[in-house]
């Protein structure tokens, strides 16, 4: 039997995904706040509105959320991270759902710190934006528990711009690793997070983690 695949905030990064997965085991759903793709499985829905979105599914197994400030000041990432959360709960709650897949961002960490960062340690950003992740995943943990999956993502790049930082991440790779927790059934006790960073040897971010599970990153040049 197949999987459904509910995708929310459907993008760059979503699309490479859908790309990489065997649509024979799979139905997918597409959601996005802009109708700007040509697929039967898209739907377009604001998921900073009161509306829902209309949808056959009896049951999900794995819901992917992208969140996105709806502008770069304080008000937009309080729209993007906590609203959006709120809202797109409303809908989630009422459907049994196997695995929820968190995207988030490795900006939760000091920047100034100069020790690898890793998931256990305890976190305390300054900047406004690290601070609206940080309530956005303590959000969803409480939501989802043992459900949830947080992947954090480094600064994105692909062959079209440049690695930001010394902490980044491939998009590719980032849709390689959101493929790699749906095709394996971890069944995780509580839930977990994960960074997502590509080894370097100037970064602060710690990727031990998933790669003792089994992820391994691809290099790109």
């Amino acid at each position: 039997m197949k999987k459904n695949i509910l995708i929310i905030g459907y993008g760059d990064i979503g699309k490479r995904l859908t790309d990489v997965l065997d649509s024979d085991l799979y139905n997918l759903l597409l959601v996005s706040r802009n109708n700007k793709y040509n697929s039967d499985d898209f739907i377009e829905w604001d998921w900073l509105s009161k509306k829902e979105f209309v949808h056959n599914f009896e049951k999900i197994d794995v819901v992917i959320f992208f969140p996105k400030p709806s502008r770069n000041d304080e008000s937009g990432y309080e729209d993007g991270f906590k609203n959006s959360t709120e809202n797109l709960n409303k809908i989630i709650s009422k459907l049994p759902i196997d695995t929820f897949i968190s995207i988030s961002s490795t900006r939760v960490y000091d920047k100034e710190s100069k020790s690898s960062c890793k998931e256990i340690d305890s976190i305390d950003p300054i900047e406004f934006r690290g601070k609206f992740i940080k309530e956005y995943e303590e959000k969803q943990i409480d939501l989802y528990k043992d459900k949830l999956i947080i992947l954090r993502f480094s600064g994105l790049y692909d062959s079209q711009s440049a690695k930001m930082s010394n902490n980044h991440l491939h998009r590719d790779n980032a849709a390689k690793i959101i493929k790699f927790f749906i095709e394996n059934d971890f069944h995780f006790k509580s839930y977990e997070i994960f960074n997502c960073s590509e080894d370097n040897p100037n970064g602060k971010i710690s990727n031990k983690k998933i790669k003792d599970l089994g992820f391994n990153f691809k290099e790109y040049n």
